[in-house]
């Protein structure tokens, strides 16, 4: 009895044992397949893609377009794929269906496919299409870390002053600054969003500590001029401050032009600012900015007729930028004439 219950025990046993084996062999058979048809289709995507290439080289876009096709069919999150379906539909003004691509291929790859779907997203210039782009932007930035890619960091730091997100602005500044160092991109930017932050004093601190690294530098000098004038200086401080800048630059015609005007605006020395004002115009005989502060200059000394002349010459050469000032200008001659 009992021996015949082992006989049955170990007769259920090879059963089993041979169900086993029977399984194993179709998994292996299966895998092995799979396997042979994975090859098989990479090796497809491969001769697809090189296709393609040839087709672009030879600029049989049509082709190419086919042949890209085929590869997403192969592979339909193949990131490369997508990216490049993109650029095809793109050039052959398919904008919406190339965003769309390019949003796949980032979504297969945040990593390495913001690009062109975030400056495809920045070139429509809408709100919602900045915010998307921003959105891109940093899902890519976060898959980069710790190591994110300086051209990214930069197109951040465009959007966020698009945006007017200041701390945003300085933090990825901070990252730039830790790939390639600071220089007077990154002072300008900095005080830029300070200055636009309502922030004065620090903006000017950002000025004053580039200045330290090249106090020679008429532009961030200028700049500094600028901020005092902003924060209620008083005009002899900022004449001191000019003075300094001619002691550098002393032909440079934009800075005897803002001195000229500060000088005429703000009860200053008019025959210093006039003298100033003439090489300005004498260099630059149609600028419409030189001209209009020689003859508000003239106005301010009670010449009206000849600033009337300087002044409409101003007008000639006028841009919008410049005009409704030259206009009011004008306006304030004609009442004394």
């Amino acid at each position: 009895m009992v021996k015949g219950d082992r006989l049955r025990v170990t007769g259920y046993g090879l059963r089993v044992k041979g169900m086993f084996f029977l399984l194993l062999s179709i998994f292996i058979f299966q895998f092995s397949f799979c396997q042979a048809q994975s090859v098989e289709r990479e090796q497809q995507f491969s001769y697809y893609w090189y296709a393609t290439k040839q087709a672009i080289m030879e600029e049989r876009f049509d082709d190419a377009l086919v042949l890209l096709e085929f590869c997403q069919a192969l592979n339909p999150t193949d990131a490369t794929t997508l990216e490049s379906l993109g650029v095809i539909y793109n050039a052959l003004h398919h904008e919406d269906k190339a965003l769309d691509l390019w949003r796949q291929a980032f979504e297969a790859s945040p990593r390495d496919m913001w690009f062109r779907y975030s400056d495809a997203l920045m070139n429509r210039q809408t709100d919602e299409s900045r915010r998307e782009a921003l959105r891109v932007l940093e899902t890519a930035y976060r898959a980069q870390q710790p190591d994110a890619e300086e051209n990214l960091l930069e197109q951040l730091l465009r959007l966020y002053m698009s945006e007017e997100q200041w701390k945003d602005v300085i933090r990825t500044q901070d990252e730039i600054d830790r790939l390639k160092g600071y220089d007077a991109y990154s002072a300008y930017h900095r005080l830029r969003a300070y200055a636009l932050w309502g922030k004065p004093k620090k903006a000017l601190a950002e000025i004053d500590k580039y200045l330290k690294e090249d106090p020679t530098n008429v532009q961030f000098m200028l700049y500094r001029i600028d901020m005092l004038s902003r924060m209620g200086a008083k005009p002899k401080e900022l004449y001191a401050q000019y003075e300094r800048v001619l002691e550098i630059a002393p032909y440079d015609l934009s800075v005897l032009n803002n001195y000229a005007y500060l000088l005429a605006t703000h009860g200053g020395d008019l025959k210093k600012a006039e003298r100033m004002s003439l090489l300005t115009i004498q260099k630059e005989p149609n600028n419409p900015v030189y001209l209009d502060t020689y003859g508000w200059i003239l106005h301010l000394q009670g010449q009206e007729q000849l600033a009337m002349f300087y002044l409409s010459r101003a007008l000639q050469y006028a841009t919008d930028e410049t005009q409704n000032e030259i206009h009011m200008h004008i306006q304030q001659v004609h009442k004394k004439l």
